[in-house]
C-alpha cells in the first residue's frame, strides 16, 4: 500500500501476516468480559448492568458528580464480531477528562441477529440511559453516542431514530470512520490486504446483516437516510481508509443539510489508526477530545 503514514507503515507490514478468513474469524469470535480482561482502571469503576438481556458496561468516575455528561458508545466489527470490553482502554479519557458516564452496549451481532437487533439494542441503551438519568448522575441534555467503524453506523442510526421517534435528546453524534454504504464501490475495490478492514470482509459482512433485509432501510445503512434536524457531528478518517470516499460525501451531505458538522482527514491512515501506539493516533485522540469538549460546552441546558 502506497503512500502510508512513516508511523504505520511497520504496523501495517505486521499486518499482513494475518491470513485468517472472514469465515474462521466469524467462528472463532470470542466475547471476553472486562473481569477477564487486564485493564489499569486508572480510578475508574467499571460495572456490569443487565437490560434485560442485553449487558451493558458503565465506566465511571470514582468520585461520580450531579448532572455529567453520558457517552453511549457502539463497538466496531462490522456488526458481526467485537465487544464492548475491547473499547474500555479507549474510552477512559472520556471519563477522566469529562467526569463522564460512558456506556458500553453489547449489541447483538449478524449473522445469528441481522438488523434491526444491533440498531434496537442500541436505542434500547439510549432510553434506558434517559430515564435512568437520575441514578446515573447524568445530565440528559448531555448525551453523546459515539462509535467507531460498525460502531459510527449505530451512532448515527440510533440518532436517526430518535429524530424521527421524537426520542431522547442528542446532545452530538461522534461516528468515527463509520461504515455508511452497503453498497460495494468501485474505490472499495482496492483494499484487499487480509490485515485490514478491506472489500471481502466488508461485503461478507453487509450481506450477514443485511439478510433478512429485502429493501435496505436508511437505518441500516445510514448513507441513504435523510439527514436533517441533527446534533453536530464529529467525525475524521484516513485517506487508506476503505470508507474514505463515501465518508467524504456523507460528509458533504451533512453539510447541505446545514448539519453543523467537523470534519477531520488523516493522509495515510489506515482503517482504525487510532487504535494504534503511535503519535498520529494520540494526536488524533486528543483532537476528538477537543471538539467533543466543544460539543460539551455549547450544549444549553434548560
Amino acid at each position: 500500500m502506497n503512500g502510508l503514514h512513516p508511523e504505520l507503515v511497520t504496523i501495517y507490514e505486521n499486518k499482513l501476516n494475518n491470513t485468517v478468513t472472514f469465515e474462521q474469524f466469524i467462528a472463532n469470535r470470542s466475547f471476553t468480559h472486562s473481569s477477564e480482561q487486564p485493564i489499569d482502571t486508572n480510578g475508574c469503576v467499571i460495572e456490569e448492568i443487565m437490560l434485560d438481556e442485553l449487558r451493558v458496561i458503565c465506566i465511571k468516575p470514582k468520585q461520580t458528580y450531579e448532572y455529567a455528561p453520558c457517552f453511549i458508545w457502539f463497538h466496531g466489527g462490522g456488526m458481526v464480531f467485537g465487544n464492548p470490553d475491547d473499547s474500555i482502554s479507549y474510552l477512559l479519557d472520556f471519563v477522566h477528562k469529562f467526569q463522564a458516564v460512558v456506556l458500553i452496549p453489547q449489541y447483538r451481532l449478524a449473522p445469528e441477529y441481522p438488523y434491526p437487533a444491533a440498531l434496537e439494542d442500541g436505542y434500547n441503551a439510549l432510553l434506558w440511559a434517559n430515564k435512568q438519568a437520575q441514578s446515573l448522575k447524568i445530565n440528559r441534555e448531555k448525551i453523546i453516542v459515539c462509535g467507531g467503524s460498525a460502531g459510527g453506523n449505530l451512532a448515527l442510526a440510533v440518532t436517526l431514530k430518535a429524530r424521527d421517534e421524537q426520542g431522547p435528546s442528542i446532545a452530538g453524534v461522534l461516528p468515527l470512520y463509520p461504515m455508511l454504504d452497503w453498497q460495494t464501490r468501485p474505490f472499495h475495490k482496492q483494499f484487499t490486504s487480509p490485515g485490514l478492514w478491506n472489500v471481502e470482509k466488508n461485503e461478507k459482512s453487509w450481506m450477514a446483516y443485511l439478510k433478512n433485509c429485502q429493501e435496505v432501510p436508511p437505518y441500516a445503512s445510514p448513507f441513504y437516510a435523510a439527514l436533517h434536524d441533527l446534533p453536530p457531528i464529529y467525525t475524521f478518517i484516513g485517506t487508506h481508509d476503505l470508507f474514505f470516499e463515501e465518508v467524504c460525501e456523507f460528509v458533504e451531505k451533512l453539510k447541505n443539510e446545514q448539519t453543523t458538522i467537523t470534519f477531520d482527514i488523516y493522509e495515510g491512515c489506515f482503517h482504525g489508526f487510532d487504535l494504534e501506539n503511535v503519535a498520529i493516533a494520540k494526536k488524533a485522540k486528543k483532537r476528538l477530545l477537543v471538539v467533543t469538549e466543544e460539543i460539551i460546552n455549547k450544549v444549553v441546558t434548560k
